[in-house]
């Protein structure tokens, strides 16, 4: 799937960040039972798992004999780990798997005899004369897929050559790294160079088709198959809406309309979305006439997106649902332009191959850059897996944080068969119907601690066992490297969106993450309900545009006017605290003694000092005018009202502050503001990032369009401002585009970490973006149920208190 940031998400979701490697190796720290006097082979080695590692006899009470009932939203049913979804099904899915490597609390990779990780250990090494990185994971001797049998390299290879087959259309972007021989492997071309031929041979065939849609000209079967593709989307922003108004949001939050009915229904938010319908001032109207308003309550989702569909099908072309809506279907999602960018192209450049790949298939028979042997350390011979990139990739560690998921049950029995892990791997080459089989397995299986089983807790190969009546089942899995589950039956319950305390209080489940709100929060005070607040990844800011306010002073004006404080207000009970540089504060790159660089004055006096700093202002009677004598007027936008916006007190601060100097306020609210703040119409506005973890600022604040194509940094005039500047802006963009390049360059967090402080402060310097607030997530347990200390303790937003799920206990009598 290929996308731009989208409208729904950019008040929440835009800077894509994935994790980032922070040391050189990691080992094992414990002691395992091996023998160390001489070479033992991975066949007779002891198994890699924890000193005393707890069995089953060590269940005891409800523990043996009781479900544990967690809670999940609405689940898909695909519970594969190549081509899982939804993140309830990934959820689902990840009870039974065992990863490569894993995450810390810290966001750190790791892997070890203590980690749920196939990797022993892994290591990275940057070669800069050939400029290449390598990765290298050795793997366990001794762990076991639930089904008892061995987890191996062959099994690493499996994963990894599906990943990276022409042929597979999972979510996975594994095959975009730059590994060594990848491009030759895909193309079936020996050679680097004469595979990139190819493969821009079939990227033009591809082209040509896409625009062929963009101009109306293509035959039915391409035209329809790029609407099943809007179809998809619209598909996907409804289930994205559903969850967020369910757990407190308004489509206002989204630039939609304004004061919507408390009681509009979540499975009907696409239609307001899309246009359908219309909301002013809580009066909702019908745009289209084939939508019932009487029914607004009783639609189903699927009924909604269906007349989303053909309201949008009748009422716009592909290319402008992709700029109206984010998306990329046919083009990038700025332009009415065919893309490369676009889902279409990779739909239609598979397409082009294929027959190419199929009559070729067997020329380049391995990716060169993916090797498996062994090696021996501590007298203990154990598999090796070696993948060589090209060039330097920060992020490319967590690439390799993929399930490796059993080929002799993914794959077929012949395939299997053949897997020799030199040229055969179990995956048939560019074969659709190989993915389609293996896309059919949607019971999961695997190495991790639970496995499949039906309602009597048996263990099945029934889907409909597994999953039904919206729950999920699982038993234990006692063969777990790390630990034989405390808890023996495990239970995922569909609840609907909003209902999660509800849910608790009744029982019917022990565990769920309900929204963070004082009304939950005081709602659940005292009772059996306990709650853990976590940070959450994103931020909310207040922007300004540096081409509609080129002048410095002036921004740093503005900047002294905001209260941020204000903000926490919104999220009062602290459940959120302010922020003070453009990064998430649990990020490693968060200068953790970072202050305000623009102080609030409620006295207007430091903002007067600052206009009056610029030869653009003068003072006339006490008051800040400009320098023809003319009056200085803002307006500042916000999405929503400002009683309904985290943002609308700042600004109404900052409105009476301005009024003791004579500078006047306009707060505006625009419900397509977020689809306008690439357009340079928007001079200063509040909306929210929603960040992951690594600190790549590149997208979104790299300044020299040149080098990058993407539209962030439109909003805030930073292209105009990289040619049309001051010459101090010009110096502070250039070292901050310095300073994001190099902290691309290394693969080291200790060595990146310095690099973002600085980076961080020129972007502040610069006055275009003021961060304000972070808010908090939750999560919640019965206590009377769930022995609160089995829970994992250090809960970040990468480490859930489940995230150990083996560790977790009932309360024991």
């Amino acid at each position: 799937m290929v996308k731009s940031t989208k409208r729904i998400l950019a008040l929440l979701l835009c800077m894509a960040f994935i994790f980032s490697f922070s040391a050189c190796k990691t080992t094992p720290t414990d002691d395992t039972s091996k023998d160390t006097s001489g070479t033992v082979s991975g066949g007779d080695a002891a198994p890699d798992v924890p000193a005393n590692r707890r069995d089953a006899s060590a269940r005891t009470g409800k523990n043996e004999n009781t479900p544990l009932v967690l809670s999940s939203g609405t689940m898909d049913g695909k519970f594969n780990p190549f081509y899982a979804t939804s993140q309830y099904d990934v959820d689902v899915m990840n009870m039974t798997q065992l990863t490569l490597i894993t995450n810390n609390e810290n966001a750190e990779p790791v892997a070890g005899i203590n980690e749920p990780s196939f990797a022993y250990s892994l290591k990275m090494t940057r070669d800069e004369e050939k400029d290449t990185s390598t990765y290298e994971f050795i793997l366990k001797n001794g762990i076991k897929f639930s089904d008892g049998t061995p987890v191996t390299g062959k099994d690493v290879l499996f994963n990894l050559y599906v990943l990276l087959d022409p042929a597979y259309t999972g979510s996975s972007t594994l095959y975009s790294m730059d590994i060594q021989g990848l491009k030759s492997y895909r193309t079936q071309v020996i050679g680097e160079e004469a595979a990139i031929a190819k493969d821009s041979e079939f990227a033009k065939a591809a082209l040509d088709r896409v625009k062929a849609v963009v101009n109306g000209t293509a035959p039915e079967e391409d035209k329809e198959a790029s609407w099943e593709q809007v179809k998809a989307y619209i598909t996907e922003d409804s289930g994205v809406l559903g969850g967020y108004l369910a757990q407190g949001y308004t489509l206002a939050d989204f630039g939609v309309g304004s004061n919507w009915p408390e009681d509009f229904k979540a499975a009907a938010a696409i239609l307001g979305y899309m246009g359908n319908i219309t909301c002013t001032d809580g009066t909702v109207a019908a745009a289209d006439t084939n939508v019932d308003l009487t029914k607004l309550a009783t639609y189903t989702e699927e009924e909604a997106i269906e007349l989303a569909y053909n309201y949008t099908k009748a009422n716009m072309t592909i290319a402008e649902y992709d700029i109206n809506y984010g998306w990329t279907v046919i083009t990038d999602g700025k332009t009415e332009e065919a893309s490369e960018a676009s889902a279409m192209f990779e739909e239609f450049k598979k397409d082009e191959s294929s027959s190419y790949l199929e009559a070729n298939k067997g020329t380049v028979k391995s990716i060169s850059g993916i090797t498996l042997d062994k090696v021996t350390e501590d007298g203990v011979e154990r598999e090796r897996l070696t993948v060589v990139l090209d060039g330097v990739d920060p992020k490319a560690i967590w690439n390799f944080s993929f399930q490796v998921a059993p080929m002799a049950y993914y794959s077929t029995e012949e395939l299997a068969a053949k897997a020799d892990g030199t040229e055969n791997f179990g995956v048939d080459f560019s074969s659709t119907e190989f993915q389609d089989q293996l896309k059919q397995k949607t019971l999961p299986m695997g190495a991790g601690p639970y496995v499949a089983a039906d309602s009597a807790g048996n263990r099945t190969n029934d889907f409909d066992k597994y999953y039904s009546d919206g729950i999920i089942y699982y038993v234990a899995n006692d063969d777990y490297c790390l630990a034989a589950p405390l808890i023996k039956y495990l239970r995922y319950k569909t609840i609907p969106l909003g209902n999660e305390l509800a849910a608790l209080e009744s029982g019917d489940v022990h565990y769920s993450d309900p929204n963070a709100t004082t009304d939950n929060i005081n709602k659940i005070a005292g009772t059996k309900i306990k709650n853990i607040l976590v940070d959450n990844l994103g931020y909310g800011y207040i922007g300004i545009n540096a081409q509609l306010i080129p002048d410095l002073n002036e921004r740093k004006a503005i900047a002294s006017a905001l209260d941020v404080t204000l903000a926490l207000e919104y999220y009062s009970g602290g459940l959120a605290s302010n922020i003070f540089r453009s990064m998430s504060k649990v990020s490693w790159a968060y200068p953790t003694d970072a202050k305000n660089m623009y102080p609030f004055d409620e006295t207007g006096a430091a903002s007067k000092e600052f206009f009056l700093a610029s030869d653009k202002f003068k003072e006339v009677d006490g008051k800040v005018v400009k320098s023809d004598g003319s009056a200085v007027e803002y307006t500042f936008v916000l999405p929503s009202a400002a009683s309904e916006h985290p943002a609308g007190a700042v600004f109404l601060q900052a409105k009476e502050v301005f009024v003791k100097i004579g500078v006047k306020v306009t707060i505006d609210t625009d419900d397509a503001l977020l689809s306008k703040l690439e357009d340079n119409v928007v001079a200063v506005w509040a909306a929210a990032w929603q960040a992951t973890i690594d600190p790549d600022m590149f997208q979104v604040y790299y300044s020299d369009d040149a080098e990058n194509t993407a539209s962030s940094p439109k909003a805030y005039g930073l292209y105009w401002l990289y040619d049309n500047g001051s010459e101090e802006e010009k110096a502070a963009l250039k070292k901050l585009n310095e300073l994001i390049i190099q902290g691309r360059k290394s693969l080291n967090v200790d060595e990146r970490k310095p690099v973002y402080f600085d980076a961080l402060d020129e972007l502040m310097k610069l006055c275009v973006e003021i961060p304000t607030y972070q808010r908090k997530n939750m999560y919640a347990y019965d206590s009377e149920v769930i022995d609160g200390t089995s829970l994992w303790q250090n809960v970040t937003p990468y480490k859930s208190p489940i995230f150990e799920i083996w560790n977790v206990s009932f309360v024991l009598e």
